[in-house]
């Protein structure tokens, strides 16, 4: 198997409040992400229980406590690029 290191791609890219989008690199952690989100009003809702990266999210549709209410990865996830 291969394992890849993503953790130093952790930039938030760009934030586009009105969209209600952002762009970020796949090491990019939920908690970073919502830090960055504060002053703008708004938050990532998937919350798998962990402080894990938004790649690691995406490629095992993660989930968590707020599923119900906000979604998955799924749907909570316009694009992705490798």
């Amino acid at each position: 198997g291969v394992c890849l290191d993503l953790s130093e791609m952790n930039a938030v890219l760009e934030v586009n409040p009105e969209d209600l989008d952002c762009r970020v690199q796949a090491g990019t952690t939920r908690k970073s992400l919502n830090d960055h989100l504060r002053d703008t009003g708004l938050t990532f809702p998937v919350d798998p229980g962990a402080d894990a990266s938004l790649g690691g999210m995406a490629a095992c549709g993660a989930s968590g406590t707020t599923a119900v209410k906000y979604g998955t990865m799924r749907e909570n996830c316009l694009g992705l690029t490798a």
